[in-house]
């Protein structure tokens, strides 16, 4: 897979049967606004589920994958 060499967060579109890379979108500056861009390319709002490194979404037949931000540590 090629992954995208400039700063910001990426949006990674997948064929869900396939697991094949369609598309990346982006950069974006966080992680929220790359999940809104990928509802926006999807047409519609997306349910996004989160596990400890990665949001995911679906419209079949595609997949939208966006890393977590990471933890903000409080002072």
């Amino acid at each position: 897979m090629n992954e995208p060499t400039s700063p910001g967060v990426y949006v990674t579109v997948t064929h869900v049967e396939t697991g094949e890379v369609v598309r990346h979108l982006g950069p974006y500056d966080t992680a929220a606004a790359a999940r809104t861009a990928a509802g926006e390319q999807a047409g519609q709002p997306l349910t996004w589920t989160r596990d400890p490194e990665t949001w995911r979404a679906e419209k079949f037949p595609l997949a939208y994958h966006v890393p977590a931000d990471p933890p903000t540590e409080l002072p």
